[in-house]
């Protein structure tokens, strides 16, 4: 799926908002990437996976998951925070299966 330049701007001018004063140089290298590779997200010309983006919400220590939805809206996901925490917490799949096993039984009866 190709982003549109467009949207990675509007990502990339929220993590660049959210950095602040932390040094380019510090934030890359404590997410694991190259300071160019934060430089061209920060400037909308590459859109992070899904694990970049996390460590970085993570680093720049967002409050809220608006970022997150931003993220999934661009990308047409379900919001990384959420897979995230899906991922690893099993018993709410195990409920979340339920409770849509339920909902399908009542749409066809």
């Amino acid at each position: 799926m190709s982003i549109p330049i467009s949207k990675k701007k509007i990502l990339g001018a929220a993590l660049k908002t959210q950095r602040g004063d932390k040094k380019l140089r510090n934030v890359a290298m404590e997410c694991d990437i190259s300071p160019a590779s934060l430089s061209d997200i920060e400037n909308g010309v590459l859109f992070p996976s899904e694990s970049t983006f996390l460590r970085l919400v993570k680093i720049l220590d967002f409050k809220d998951s608006k970022i997150c939805d931003t993220y999934a809206k661009i990308k047409g996901t379900a919001p990384p925070d959420v897979i995230d925490y899906l991922v690893n917490n099993q018993t709410v799949i195990a409920e979340l299966r339920q409770r849509m096993n339920k909902e399908k039984e009542e749409i066809s009866s």
